[in-house]
């Protein structure tokens, strides 16, 4: 409702500032509104500073005081859009983010001009960006606040970590920041004079460090994500290796799922055909694999390793029996 009367306000000021007035039936006429609606719209243009009044009588109408200018170029129809994305609670993803975001966004509203405001609430209830996968929860880690102390106050802290090839390490960790990609968190840290990356799902513990750190000075946070995001994408790391031969829809249903990972080796395989096709894809870890792959069922075969074959054959023995 309110966005809707954000259109209309802005439409009456436009069509006003063209320089000639207009009675309250044209512009209800126009706006496909009533009467006694425009002449609410008008108190709402004064209540915000807007100069409008109506001149009686005949050749009158509803007019702008000569020489009045919004400036409604002063926000592009480009920044109003960003301005509602950022408003958007979908794009932080946390719970423990949502009330803090909010209220600094009503701050930031605040300090915008009444018109800049009712352009950005237009751009707002015509564009929602969603990062939320399906069927996932808003969980996250339980070290993410005091991970975001720690790097305000540029403390450091000893995390005991899982690598991505289930081996457990601790590291004396100077946190630089913290970077959300779609639905996961990452700590930007230097280990031994060097910048790493950690994945806060696999933060087994954390603890504070008695000393603090001096960051440093040229350290550019998004120049080093987005080169290390390419490098990543570039060299994906390979440490489980499984080859199967998988359907047309076991293929669908990774995409759909996982098509951040397996995308480069599935879309070549094309989207619809007979039978099954060859393909080897990369796991973290040989867990991760067997998990992903019992759920295709008759979507995929495992052709190597042997190992993967024969765990997944005692899986499903050990279904069969007890869905007997």
């Amino acid at each position: 409702m309110f966005d809707m009367r954000a259109e209309r306000l802005l439409s009456i000021l436009m069509t006003l500032q063209r320089g000639h007035g207009m009675t309250a039936g044209e512009l209800a006429n126009r706006l496909g509104v009533s009467v006694r609606t425009i002449f609410r719209d008008i108190d709402a243009l004064s209540g915000m500073g807007v100069p409008v009044y109506t001149e009686p009588g005949r050749g009158g109408g509803i007019r702008l005081i000569e020489g009045y200018s919004s400036d409604l170029t002063g926000l592009s129809s480009g920044e109003a859009e960003a301005l509602a994305l950022i408003a958007s609670p979908a794009l932080v993803g946390v719970r423990e983010l949502d009330t803090p975001a909010r209220t600094a966004l009503d701050k930031l509203a605040a300090a915008v001009p009444s018109m800049h405001q009712l352009r950005a609430q237009h751009a707002r209830g015509r564009l929602l960006f969603d990062t939320k996968p399906w069927f996932r929860s808003r969980d996250t880690s339980p070290f993410l606040d005091l991970l975001r102390v720690a790097i305000w106050k540029n403390e450091c802290v000893q995390l005991s970590y899982e690598r991505s090839n289930g081996e457990q390490k601790d590291y004396l960790v100077e946190p630089y920041a913290l970077v959300v990609k779609i639905d996961t968190w990452y700590l930007i840290g230097r280990v031994r004079q060097e910048m790493r990356v950690f994945r806060l799902s696999r933060i087994l513990g954390m603890a504070e460090a008695p000393n603090t750190f001096e960051r440093e000075p040229n350290f550019d946070l998004q120049k080093f994500w987005f080169a290390w995001c390419d490098n990543f994408e570039k060299n994906p790391p390979s440490h489980y290796a499984v080859e199967i031969e998988i359907t047309s829809r076991g293929r669908r249903k990774l995409l759909d799922r996982f098509g951040q990972w397996f995308k480069t080796k599935l879309e070549p395989l094309g989207d619809r055909y007979r039978g099954r096709k060859h393909v080897t894809l990369d796991f973290d870890r040989e867990d991760i694999a067997l998990r992903l792959l019992f759920d295709l069922a008759e979507d995929v075969k495992i052709l190597s390793p042997r190992g993967l074959k024969q765990k997944l054959h005692r899986r499903s023995t050990r279904v069969a029996q007890i869905t007997r």
